[in-house]
């Protein structure tokens, strides 16, 4: 059995409690004792243990117990808030509207292979064009953009909290999403582009997720906005930021085409800086130079990879004291497989999370989910079970086309001082799943 099949196993055991627990708690444990043994059990389980009683819904709904949670998880057992895969696709219809879906699918049931199952997606759909900018604590940020008007959404896949931000006239051109933990705020940081008598304008501004929830506008990036690009997939990679915390400070960082330096925004003090990357060999073909490192965290490391054209190696690097150039360390050096090889495209192996025993969970350029086992430089290409219904794209391998992937970790988070306004129409289009998945 899967693990996630057995966090749904104990959440309806939990359920059938209710008939016997009535409005109050067991007897003889005190309130220290059942916070204890609820700070031990896994996010969905605990999402079933609210309908217990009452006690329980406020002690498991509380800020203190949801942090704490959250930190137990993350220094003790990390399988209470196991990781999953959450990716969006973005395409025309016949009509020429653009359209978007989003599924959500168990990294642990590609990394344990307990059985010959598929992993299963779980798909979400939308009305409007969403595209997630990042993940923190359990939450994906994403925004809605039609050209012309655009907002921000926070989104809790595991207890359904959603929040929208007001609408801000113009595109965005480069994103980014974390958590400030001076402010103990959520903040989305977008590079807006707006049409003007003059031609065209950008303006850099924040909106904090927080009591004050607001737009502001904040000072530019000091040299102006990089040359993002696309790749002749459409593919946008570099223009949603990376979120990164430690004990220095909560950042959210770029790597751009062409480029062997870092950008980094100080969600905190809300300033910039940089740091070089480590050295690569810079393509003279011109769209090679396009195409940038792959920027990401792993194992609580900064991380970037990119391919090293004279040893024919996908090469991963981690950065072991976040700013210092001088820490940038060689995690792996993996061959380049023929599997994954394209040469019309961008080469590079695109890392999205390790697990202890060195299996390397990655995206190809030719977005294929693959496990690389690090020990032997093994790969594997884990069975996806589940679409999103796209037109001529039956299948997840296929149905990324401009999507992008991103880590999270299942959590009970929700921003203080916010209520969900999940109850909005629109909203609740995007966030209710499909009732069955799609079997590719």
């Amino acid at each position: 059995m899967q693990t996630d099949d057995k966090n749904d196993a104990a959440g309806k055991k939990a359920t059938r409690l209710q008939l016997t627990a009535g409005n109050q708690p067991p007897p003889n444990l005190s309130e220290q004792m059942i916070m204890e043994i609820l700070l031990r059990l896994p996010v969905r389980t605990l999402c079933c243990m609210k309908i217990v009683c009452s006690s329980w819904k406020t002690l498991i709904s509380s800020p203190d117990f949801v942090w704490n949670h959250l930190h137990y998880s993350s220094l003790r057992d990390p399988t209470l808030t196991p990781a999953r895969i959450a990716y969006y696709r973005c395409a025309l219809t016949s009509s020429g509207v653009k359209y978007c879906g989003i599924g959500v699918l168990s990294v642990p049931s590609m990394l344990d292979k307990v059985s010959d199952e598929p992993t299963k997606v779980a798909c979400f759909e939308g009305l409007r064009y969403y595209q997630i900018c990042g993940s923190c604590h359990g939450l994906l940020c994403l925004f809605n953009d039609d050209g012309h008007r655009t907002h921000a959404i926070l989104w809790n896949p595991c207890t359904g909290f959603t929040f929208q931000s007001p609408d801000i006239h113009g595109q965005v051109c480069l994103s980014g999403f974390g958590y400030d933990r001076l402010s103990d705020t959520f903040k989305f940081f977008g590079i807006i582009k707006s049409s003007v008598l003059s031609g065209s304008e950008f303006i850099t501004r924040i909106y904090t997720f927080g009591p004050t929830p607001t737009w502001r506008r904040i000072d530019d990036l000091p040299n102006g906005l990089p040359d993002v690009g696309v790749d002749q997939h459409g593919v946008d990679d570099n223009t949603k930021g990376v979120y990164f915390s430690s004990g220095k400070a909560c950042t959210v960082n770029w790597s751009f085409s062409g480029d062997n330096m870092a950008i980094y925004f100080d969600l905190g003090k809300e300033t910039y800086g940089h740091f070089p990357l480590p050295h690569r060999v810079i393509e003279n073909n011109h769209y090679l130079r396009n195409v940038g490192p792959h920027l990401c965290v792993l194992g609580n490391f900064l991380s970037v990879c990119y391919e090293d054209k004279t040893t024919k190696e996908w090469i991963l690097w981690q950065m072991k004291e976040y700013g210092d150039p001088q820490s940038w360390t060689v995690l792996a050096r993996i061959p380049i497989n023929p599997q994954v090889f394209y040469p019309d495209r961008d080469h590079c192996l695109k890392p999205l999370y390790i697990s202890g025993r060195g299996l390397l969970l990655a995206i190809t350029s030719s977005f294929r989910v693959v496990l690389v086992n690090l020990n032997d430089d093994s790969f594997d290409f884990p069975v996806i079970d589940g679409s999103m219904e796209m037109e001529n794209q039956p299948s997840f391998p296929q149905c990324l086309g401009s999507g992008k992937i991103y880590i999270y970790h299942e959590s009970l988070v929700s921003p203080n001082g916010l209520q969900s306004n999940s109850s909005n129409k629109t909203l609740l289009q995007f966030i209710k799943p499909k009732s069955k998945a799609i079997v590719s």
